[in-house]
């Protein structure tokens, strides 16, 4: 390229070449697009008007797209619009250097919408792949995962960027150090992304997993794995990642999960999987947050987890009140609440039909809250979770067996004769390994429950 450049310097050269019939001038720009001259076709369109025309007309000369980490992702992003749209609607082959692995996704971003018709896929830099996109679709990329971990530790021969277990269905695949923030990346149309931090010695924080959800307007389903250590000190308000899509959330093993939870706006969420978030130790940001609710639990119930108790039942109380979605799946896994926050929810979750809790402290008291009641003097009785059909405890050994004989006795009565618009009642009923609850509770519970009533 450069010496065809300086060769048309001279009137000569430049009148020489002008006189080629224009399919084979496009032939020659086509090879003069190197990864030594990825700006190849705008410089060749500043040499003469008759070039511009053919350069701006052939959209073969503009299939062949050079990025690399050195450029602004300001300045890529402009590159990766101008090529894709000059290339259209023919193929392009995307090359991209990467000396970080976190800059991959910011720089691919343009290119995802267009997967029908980007056709490879070569990578140098960080590691080395060669990849053939050719017949995909932008509907079957889905979905990313995302692997948080030290660049130290990669092993490059072991990564691979776009994945199929099921053709046309491609996995796209990214490794980062630290998440990319949604000003660096053209809006992602994942329907579901799954992260995960596999490094002790980087610690993930809500606010850059907030800053980079804001980025994917169409997620439906997002799965998150940490680790717990202590959430950011915060010193300024966390942002607030509105997700209208979103109707599957599973978080697990974090102690952000009040400022996630706190922070996302889902209208449409029905499903909300908590696991492994009990910790035994106080939370950093425990002081910072002073919102309704937020004062100790009334109850004064036994708990091994406090601080976790409350970050979770603080975060749950915040997304019904920012979105008040219509779940219909609560699930707690090793994952629990102050008795509070509990009642805050069952008379909020209307909706509410398979409710899960493995390994919580929760005391009779919560129990109570599932029995019919009067919401005052000369009211007809209702009952919360008006809607609940499943409903399973499992090594929650703070309960007794009278309890819980007692109300799930009372509620499926009540229940059993309402009509279905009313309320739903009990099909399912498991408890496992709630020590309370011994062989003579679950006989009498059964002339009532029936088959219903499952035991762990």
């Amino acid at each position: 390229m450069t010496a065809l450049a300086q060769a048309a310097d001279g009137v000569h050269s430049c009148a020489a070449l002008d006189s080629l019939p224009p399919e084979l001038l496009i032939e020659i720009f086509v090879l003069c697009t190197t990864r030594a001259d990825p700006l190849a076709p705008l410089n060749l369109g500043l040499v003469s008007s008759l070039w511009r025309r053919v350069v701006q007309s052939s959209p073969r000369i503009w299939q062949h797209i050079y990025l690399d980490d050195h450029s602004t992702i300001t300045s890529s992003h402009a590159q990766a619009a101008i090529w894709t749209r000059q290339s259209a609607p023919l193929w392009f082959d995307v090359h991209l250097h990467a000396t970080q692995s976190s800059i991959v996704l910011p720089l691919l971003s343009p290119f995802l919408p267009l997967m029908d018709r980007w056709r490879h896929f070569a990578m140098t830099g960080k590691r080395e792949e060669f990849v053939d996109l050719s017949g995909s679709l932008p509907t079957c990329i889905d979905p990313l995962v995302i692997a948080i971990e030290d660049p130290d530790q990669l092993e490059p021969h072991e990564h691979v960027t776009f994945t199929s277990a099921a053709p046309p269905w491609l996995t796209m695949n990214v490794w980062v150090a630290e998440l990319p923030k949604a000003p660096s990346l053209v809006p992602l149309r994942f329907t579901s992304i799954v992260m995960s931090e596999h490094s002790l010695a980087i610690h993930t924080q809500p606010r850059s997993i907030l800053e980079f959800l804001s980025a994917c307007p169409q997620l439906e389903a997002f799965f998150f794995t940490g680790w717990q250590h202590d959430d950011e000190i915060l010193s300024a308000p966390l942002p607030v990642a509105r997700l209208p899509a979103l109707q599957t959330l599973h978080i697990r093993s974090t102690c952000g999960t009040r400022s996630i939870l706190s922070f996302i706006d889902a209208p449409r969420l029905t499903e909300l999987y908590l696991a492994q978030l009990n910790v035994d130790f106080e939370f950093a940001n425990s002081d910072y947050f002073q919102e309704d609710g937020d004062s100790d639990d009334e109850a004064n119930d036994f708990s091994r987890s406090q601080s976790s108790d409350r970050a979770t039942g603080m975060g749950l109380r915040q997304l019904i009140l920012r979105s008040n979605p219509p779940l219909r799946i609560l699930d707690m896994d090793w994952s629990d609440m102050r008795t509070k926050d509990f009642k805050f929810a069952f008379s909020r979750l209307g909706t509410l039909e398979q409710f899960y809790i493995v390994a919580s402290d929760m005391s009779d008291k919560v129990v109570e809250l599932l029995r019919p009641f009067a919401p005052a003097p000369n009211e007809q009785a209702r009952v919360r979770l008006p809607r609940l059909k499943c409903l399973e405890l499992s090594n929650c050994n703070e309960l007794s067996g009278a309890v819980l004989l007692d109300v799930f006795s009372e509620r499926v009565r009540f229940t059993d004769g309402l009509p279905a618009w009313e309320a739903n009642t009990l099909r399912e009923v498991m408890i496992a390994d709630c020590n309370g609850f011994k062989p003579q509770h679950a006989e009498l519970l059964r002339k009532d429950l029936g088959d219903r009533l499952k035991l762990g």
